[in-house]
């Protein structure tokens, strides 16, 4: 499991904040048993609309999930916005869906996401996708803040 810094007491906003967008409930509920609160904390979004204000937001996640459930463009385009935004471009994001095609692998890293995910054999692959991005995204917030990971802004 990734290193975040540890909350100063068990009432503390998590240290590592993940956003998924879609509707997939047991993948949902997959992602908050394995990255549980208090050290991470899942926010979950339904929609598009929503989701765009919580990317264009200045609240700071680590990860960024994007369910391609309904075969539309909205996880591509959700990545794309994401890379648009100077205060989001390196960070990491995955395209989770059901399909197995090597093109929605390319296309999600075209539209700047940085890995496809098939969810198969009880989300074992996303798990490991989340846990080696978050580990890359800690260190690299660790060294750009003098070997400390800070606290996330709670972005009330």
């Amino acid at each position: 499991m990734p290193h975040c810094s540890q909350p100063s007491h068990r009432f503390s906003e998590a240290e590592c904040r993940l956003l998924y967008v879609g509707s997939d409930l047991g993948l949902l509920k997959s992602l908050r048993t394995t990255f549980g609160e208090p050290k991470y904390q899942i926010v979950s979004c339904p929609d598009r609309l929503s989701a765009e204000m919580f990317i264009k937001s200045q609240i700071q996640y680590q990860l960024f999930i994007f369910d391609h459930e309904m075969r539309d463009r909205a996880a591509f385009d959700l990545a794309l916005l994401l890379r648009s935004l100077d205060h989001r471009q390196n960070l990491p994001a995955i395209v989770v869906g059901a399909e197995v095609e090597g093109a929605l692998q390319e296309f999600t890293r075209a539209s700047g996401g940085n890995d496809y995910v098939v969810k198969a054999d009880h989300f074992s692959a996303v798990h490991r996708v989340v846990k080696r991005l978050l580990k890359d995204s800690v260190s690299k917030s660790a060294r750009s803040e003098s070997g400390t990971a800070s606290r996330p802004d709670t972005g009330s």
